[in-house]
């Protein structure tokens, strides 16, 4: 693993002259990135479709859940981390886009140790190794079936490996720092805060924690998501596009203004942005309604880990507002999962249970077609993006107040429909009860025996 940057990390107390770029000078540098994604996603995706039917991996109708009624071929989730991860290579190529501006900046204003660190794009390790374990255990579910314990196994490691290198860690001081400031007392009283060795502090270890949860979260949060033919992938693309605008506006510096203590991860950032939303879009025609192509377990679970680790380099330098606003752009998938919590605990399931109460599940039985179905889940997840990237130019309090109106409309909606399905399945049951009680009181008579009858009385 890459030491952690340290140094840099700890410029965030400075204040330098503000500093801003247009769109164009933000996107341009890097927009290679998305055509490379998007392109090898796009040619192995065939490839990779025909790999599955030769060797039977596929996955076969259960007429319960899933809605397709022919074998479909897996393997999708190796096409698309093919793409995100030839996109991310890409970015070693390419010059960061504050290089042309470094010059009109004075050395005094920035220390020399950034200046040599500045000129390329530095892109974690950790996530990289994360994304190749997620996608390893995610194809050995595919072919073989692992238990669940086993997937979160791999989960929790790759969590790991970015909290080795701090990614998202310094969100949980961020947090205490928040609280403590709203509460009147310094957070210097909690014993080996803010230590100079990171895993003496104690916030450290809680934000390794809290990278842990989110990991977890977002992997399974997508497998859920994935059920009908496009969903997961399209909800994605709008989930990226969504980080992506968040991405472009710091890199301008309109969040916060001129910051330049961020601008080693500016490009890390629209680099997962357009490496993600590239290896997506090359994948979806495939995938789209009638699917030729499933993504499976190796695709969902990477595009939930990728998301995740998405939100902890927002989150990198301890800012929650941008940690939650990432979060409200993920925030359907979000929604899904915690009504698949609730739903599942009420009943007395396990968590992990599998289940056809799913948003995507009601909206079908309410009579949509797969197509509109999947419709309006991309109108949801566009609207919890534009809540989300609305964050960073409106004060907490009125986002957070449209987001949780949006969540209880969702909320009560799906319990809604579920309430009128168990209503319905309830009728059918007692109709069945009483035709079966019916067909019980007549009497047995065989057709094929004579009929006799008691002779008529005398007159």
């Amino acid at each position: 693993m890459d030491k952690p940057l340290e140094p840099i990390l700890n410029l965030a107390d400075q204040a330098p002259p503000p500093v801003t770029f247009t769109v164009d000078e933000v996107i341009s540098p890097y927009i290679w990135v998305l055509y490379v994604a998007f392109l090898v996603a796009l040619l192995f995706t065939p490839i990779m479709r025909a790999l599955a039917l030769k060797n039977g991996i596929v996955d076969w109708p259960d007429l319960k859940r899933k809605a397709h009624v022919e074998p479909v071929a897996y393997l999708g989730g190796v096409a698309v981390f093919l793409g995100w991860l030839a996109g991310v290579v890409a970015c070693f190529f390419i010059d960061p886009h504050y290089l042309e501006r470094l010059d009109t900046i004075s050395s005094s204003d920035l220390p020399a140790y950034l200046r040599d660190y500045l000129p390329s794009v530095k892109f974690p390790i950790s996530i990289l190794f994360g994304a190749m374990l997620i996608t390893l255990v995610g194809l050995f579910d595919d072919i073989y079936g692992i238990s669940p314990r086993v997937k979160v196994g791999g989960q929790l490691l790759a969590a790991a490996a970015l909290a080795s290198q701090t990614i998202g860690t310094k969100l949980a001081a961020g947090i205490i720092t928040s609280l403590a400031h709203a509460l009147n007392f310094e957070p210097t009283i909690i014993p080996g805060f803010g230590s100079e060795i990171y895993w003496q502090d104690p916030s450290y270890w809680l934000g390794a924690i809290m990278v842990a949860v989110l990991v977890l979260g977002g992997c399974n949060a997508a497998n859920l998501m994935d059920g009908l033919d496009g969903l997961a992938s399209g909800v994605t693309g709008i989930v990226a596009l969504g980080f992506g605008t968040m991405a472009v506006c710091l890199a301008m510096g309109l969040y916060p203004p001129g910051g330049i203590y961020s601008w080693e991860y500016d490009p890390v950032r629209i680099v997962m942005c357009l490496a993600l939303l590239g290896a997506v879009l090359g994948f979806l025609p495939y995938n789209f309604n009638p699917a030729s192509i499933f993504m499976g377990d190796a695709g969902s679970m990477l595009l939930g880990y990728l998301c995740m680790s998405t939100v902890l380099l927002f989150g990198e330098r301890g800012d929650p507002i941008l940690a939650m606003a990432a979060l409200m752009v993920f925030g359907l998938p979000m929604v899904d999962t915690a009504l698949a919590i609730v739903r599942r605990k009420a009943r007395g399931q396990p968590i992990f249970s599998a289940d056809n109460q799913h948003l995507h599940h009601q909206l079908i039985r309410s009579g949509l077609s797969v197509k509109q179905a999947v419709g309006w889940l991309y109108i949801m997840a566009i609207g919890f993006a534009g809540l989300g990237v609305a964050m960073i130019f409106f004060r907490l309090r009125y986002v957070a107040l449209l987001f949780i109106v949006v969540v209880a409309f969702v909320t009560v909606t799906a319990f809604k429909v579920g309430h009128r399905q168990l209503l319905a399945m309830q009728a059918a049951e007692a109709e069945k009860n009483k035709d079966s009680r019916t067909d019980d009181a007549e009497p047995d008579i065989d057709p094929a025996a004579p009929e006799s009858r008691e002779p008529a009385p005398e007159a």
